[in-house]
């Protein structure tokens, strides 16, 4: 029973934490950012980009809903926008986009 009890414990001995990752926070001038900027790694950026200025948009038009179908629709709309003029704003591909 004792060697039970043992084997029970190891098993429930804490992990170890894992490693504290330290984000820089950034400020980004949304008006500003251009549709270049979204083919740059790490791809993460790429899709934060394309969510927020997707809220930032809908918000706008005060949108209530949220339908993945549409809002994908809008994302690949305005991402060809982007691939278009790569000098153009994001937030203008967006907004043509949402038309």
């Amino acid at each position: 029973m004792a060697s039970c009890l043992a084997l029970a414990a190891a098993d429930f001995r804490p992990e170890p934490a894992p490693a504290q990752v330290t984000l820089t926070p950034r400020v980004i001038q949304i008006d500003q950012v251009k549709c270049s900027e979204l083919h740059t790694p790490p791809d993460q950026k790429q899709e934060r980009l394309l969510i927020y200025f997707n809220g930032y948009v809908d918000g706008m038009r005060r949108q209530k809903v949220w339908d993945e179908r549409k809002v994908g629709e809008l994302i690949d709309r305005a991402v060809g926008y982007c691939k278009a003029d790569p000098t153009e704003t994001v937030l203008s591909a967006f907004t043509k986009a949402a038309r």
